[in-house]
């Protein structure tokens, strides 16, 4: 077959299928496949991903089938419908949601805290709304690119895909995805319904392509905002510990390597010591956490916690202007506050605004002091939405973590002997550093099997998810160690104290604290990095009272929580760990023995961005005959494999392609013979070849061979001369 022959046989499949069409459909699933993957990374977060999979494809099945029975203006009514059933269950899902005001008010604050940036991940039941937003968008837009109303068909995916964009779950690669779908939506529905040839197409998908990936370039440009592709939170510039912990606001990422800043946050003036919380996170996202529940403006006295409390009475005075709002824990009343105050459905407090070197508030708390023998007797009778809220974990996270804790505490017969195992096991296996790579994955599980040191935050997310695995709910807190203390009753609280630590939930007591980070290491170097700063005359690290005073422990001294009583805790001896004992394996990073490192592979968004480019290639090869010059060049240097006969035709093919660029035409009907007259011999003789092999005996081994040998000399003789295009050729 010649290369015309090959060009007329495609361009005539093209002509029969609807590929315009195809592409259009195409871009409507892209986009809707965007706006579904946000849905799917929620759902994998907070729930299971399952029941989306056929919520999706019932939409699909309704818009196709409905597409060739029911109008435009009753399918939108469905999807109306579809979308208002939808949130009517979310709301009803929501604590005291019931009753017509009761529904409208949160479906209200829900619609506009997200459309003014609030993450789909720190709605409450955020897995009931991401299956209550998918079905009317897919059903509508697909049932309207059936119909071949590309362009309503596009808008209402991109409408969809713009909800989670504005809430800032949608990253730049789904962004640019979503957009690219809904413009390949316009461009091909529009040469489908003009029944144009899909290579009329071609420049879109050039510009598109062209667009997406210089949109993506701009992050490397000097000053630019924004990253090439999305790295699962890896690399990055060095922070500070205060910055990613006290500073992080409702969503905590576990970040790399971090510094300590020595300058002084706080005075505090309190009747007893304490971890001075800012605020506790409870969704787990695998790579960071969410604090989900509403804010509220603080008007009143918050919650005691249940049983036995002693009163912790705090003062705080802002050393330097601060955006929090530090209390021991339990904060149940907050007095002379210069501005506006906010609690969290946690109980932790927010100021309206920055607090300005200078200004103070005043803060009770109760604290629990049930000892070891009280937790061990809390049962697990917990209150469902604590242990809904508080006990979960990823779909995607790893068994091992899992099984390993199920080995660890397998002589623990309650809650409290489970937390103490699983936070002596990880201060005494585990160093403590600020030079960490941040792992890519689920966090806990990284930290637990491939690395041998970090710091607070990687203790503690470690040990709120082996405590979940166990059903006990569990939270990470954020705020600051006491500090240093400079009197009876005073604390110097500066920016390296910014700590995480865990607190695990026990009935009829409330919450306790944990702290699973090496304390000592810790401290020599936060003390090694205070000396460093005075003797380099850093300004703001010492107040009056600290210059001279002793630099202290900025620990509590160890209790059983809140209790004088010491029993022994099965299973945590207080060493290391061995290799082969409870929850031990074979080596760290759970293996089991060496080989090769493992190739990396592209993440998604790399591979999206690979398609785009390689599209764009394809469009532009394409448009300019790029495509068909090379499979010419790569035609001409390979005769067909087969018999003696199908390799004299394909060699005679080819030297008719050589002379047709050499600038002869061959008429219809001119026979190999008369076409060659005027050529080169080798040509002439590839021609009686041919004629031979149509029109007499046909032809044996050494026929193919010559006529193969003498294709390969012109092929080589003629590459090294200049080739003359016939007009028009080159281009289509």
């Amino acid at each position: 077959m010649s290369a015309a022959d090959l060009e007329a046989r495609l361009g005539a499949l093209e002509e029969r299928m609807p590929t315009a069409r195809l592409v259009a459909l195409a871009g409507v699933a892209l986009t809707l496949g965007a706006f579904l993957s946000v849905l799917h990374e929620v759902l994998v977060v907070v729930g299971d991903p399952e029941p989306l999979y056929y919520v999706v494809a019932g939409a699909v099945v309704a818009g196709t089938v409905l597409a060739r029975v029911i109008r435009p203006r009753t399918a939108a009514a469905l999807g109306v419908a579809a979308i208002t059933a939808g949130m009517y269950l979310y709301v009803t899902s929501l604590p005291g949601g019931f009753g017509f005001l009761a529904l409208l008010k949160p479906m209200l604050d829900d619609a506009a805290a997200l459309l003014s940036g609030l993450s789909v991940l720190r709605i409450v039941n955020a897995d009931v709304w991401a299956l209550a937003a998918a079905p009317a968008p897919v059903f509508l837009a697909w049932y309207l690119a059936v119909r071949r109303r590309y362009v309503a068909a596009g808008g209402v995916a991109g409408v969809a895909l713009g909800v989670v964009v504005l809430t800032g779950d949608a990253t730049t690669v789904t962004t640019l995805s979503g957009a690219l779908g809904v413009t390949l939506t316009a461009a091909f529905g529009d040469c489908d319904r003009r029944g144009e040839r899909l290579r009329n197409a071609d420049g879109v998908v050039v510009v598109l392509s062209a667009m997406v990936v210089l949109t993506l370039f701009v992050g490397l440009v000097p000053g630019a905002a924004g990253t090439l592709v999305a790295t699962d939170g890896a690399g990055g510039g060095t922070s500070t510990v205060e910055s990613s912990l006290v500073y992080a606001g409702d969503s905590l990422a576990v970040a790399g390597s971090v510094e300590l800043t020595p300058e002084v946050r706080y005075t505090v003036e309190a009747s007893d010591d304490a971890y001075w919380r800012v605020a506790t996170y409870d969704r787990y996202t695998g790579g960071g956490w969410v604090r989900t529940g509403e804010r509220r403006r603080y008007d009143g006295p918050l919650p005691a916690p249940p049983g036995r409390t002693r009163t912790v009475e705090q003062r705080y005075t802002a050393e330097t202007s601060v955006a929090t709002m530090p209390a021991a824990n339990s904060p149940t009343e907050v007095r002379n506050v210069p501005v506006p105050v906010r609690a969290t459905a946690a109980g932790d407090l927010q100021p309206a605004s920055p607090l300005q070197a200078g200004e103070s508030y005043e803060v009770t708390s109760e604290q629990p002091t049930a000892g070891s023998r009280e937790l061990r007797a809390a049962g697990t009778e917990y209150p469902d939405e604590v242990e809904t809220r508080y006990t979960q974990l990823p779909s995607s996270s790893p068994d091992r973590v899992e099984e390993r804790t199920d080995r660890l505490t397998a002589n623990a017969d309650n809650p409290y002997d489970t937390a103490r195992v699983v936070e002596q096991y990880l201060e005494n296996n585990y160093e403590y550093s600020l030079d960490v790579e941040r792992p890519r994955g689920n966090v806990a599980d990284r930290f637990l099997f491939e690395m041998d040191a970090g710091y607070c935050t990687y203790f503690a997310t470690t040990m709120v998810t082996m405590l979940r695995t166990q059903e006990v709910p569990t939270r990470l807190a954020v705020g600051y160690t006491p500090g240093q203390q400079v009197d009876d009753n005073e604390w110097v609280v500066r920016g390296y104290d910014s700590h995480a630590w865990v607190e695990v939930y026990f009935p009829d007591q409330g919450w306790v604290r944990f702290d699973p980070t090496p304390s000592v290491p810790r401290e020599r170097t936060e003390r090694q990095q205070l000396a460093d700063a005075r003797s380099d005359g850093g300004a703001g690290v010492d107040t009056n009272d600290s210059i001279d005073s002793e630099i202290d422990s900025g620990t509590p001294e160890p209790r059983t929580p809140a209790g004088t009583d010491s029993e022994t805790v099965p299973g945590a001896d207080g060493g290391r760990t061995p290799a082969s004992g409870p929850g031990g394996g074979s080596d760290r990073d759970g293996s089991g023995g060496g080989g090769p490192p493992a190739i990396p592979l592209p993440t998604r968004e790399q591979a999206g961005l690979g398609v785009v480019v390689l599209a764009g290639l394809a469009a532009a090869g394409r448009r300019t005959g790029a495509d068909r010059r090379l499979y010419r060049a790569v035609w001409l240097r390979r005769l067909p494999d087969g018999p003696p006969e199908a390799v004299v035709e394909g060699a005679f093919h080819r030297i008719v392609h050589l002379e047709e660029r050499a600038g002869r035409d061959r008429r219809p009907g001119e026979t190999a013979r008369s076409f060659l007259a005027d050529s080169d011999e080798r040509a002439r003789r590839v021609g009686e070849l041919y004629e031979r092999t149509r029109y007499g005996h046909g032809a044996d081994e050494g026929d193919a061979a010559e006529a193969e040998a003498l294709v390969a000399d012109l092929l080589e003789e003629r590459s090294r001369l200049p080739t003359r295009l016939k007009p028009g050729s080159g281009s289509r």
